[in-house]
């Protein structure tokens, strides 16, 4: 069943599985392992932050990976899949939505809604700096905050939320810095890109308590 998509109202927006400009990892959209591995990423991370917020998701995914995707999500009445080939894409809400971006196997704030309601006006694109890891291998948790923003991002105006990458956005839109970290990442053996972040990425680390907010328990 499909979710309709309402008016006045945020959306989760992820780029799930569309292809890749990397020529070594652009068929991974249409790989059963690799989908198999996101599915479950995703099930672990996204789902229980994203499904309390109360918001739709819409799923970007590729021609190829589309109908395996829905039919694995079908349970999830709140998730809707959207084909999309181009990795940049074109996919908009409405002129009075707005749309965060978020990576299927990331997990976002509580509070993240609420804090966008109160953010100034007049921005294009309300970013974040700050934002928490978790390493599956060691069960340990990070805190981080650096220059460049990171994968979440809201844009308000139904814009779309793919078309530049994340550290782009400072060069092309007018953004606001979230203050508090309303991101945690999880970091796998497919992500960051395809290796595990040298020791010197991981600093403050943080009580597991931290995980609550972003509903989950591991």
């Amino acid at each position: 069943m499909e979710v309709p998509i309402p008016t006045m109202e945020h959306l989760i927006v992820s780029r799930f599985s569309v292809p890749r400009l990397d020529a070594a990892t652009a068929g991974f959209h249409r790989d059963e392992a690799w989908l198999g591995d996101r599915l479950e990423l995703f099930r672990r991370f996204f789902v229980p932050s994203v499904q309390r917020l109360e918001v739709p998701a819409i799923l970007l995914c590729s021609s190829a990976s589309a109908e395996r995707v829905a039919e694995e999500t079908r349970d999830l009445s709140w998730v809707r899949v959207e084909v999309q080939d181009d990795w940049y894409g074109g996919w908009t809400g409405g002129e009075e939505q707005m749309l965060t971006r978020l990576d299927s196997d990331d997990a976002v704030h509580e509070d993240w809604l609420k804090a966008l309601e109160a953010a100034p006006e007049g921005y294009e694109a309300y970013v974040t700096n700050g934002f928490y890891r978790y390493d599956i291998a060691t069960g340990h948790l990070y805190q981080r905050r650096r220059r460049e923003p990171s994968p979440l991002a809201a844009f308000p105006g139904g814009r779309n939320p793919y078309r530049w990458d994340h550290a782009q956005l400072p060069e092309h839109c007018r953004t606001y810095s979230m203050p508090k970290a309303y991101l945690l990442q999880a970091i796998h053996g497919g992500n960051l890109s395809n290796r595990r972040p040298s020791w010197r990425h991981f600093f403050r680390r943080r009580s597991l308590e931290h995980l609550r907010p972003f509903n989950l328990s591991l």
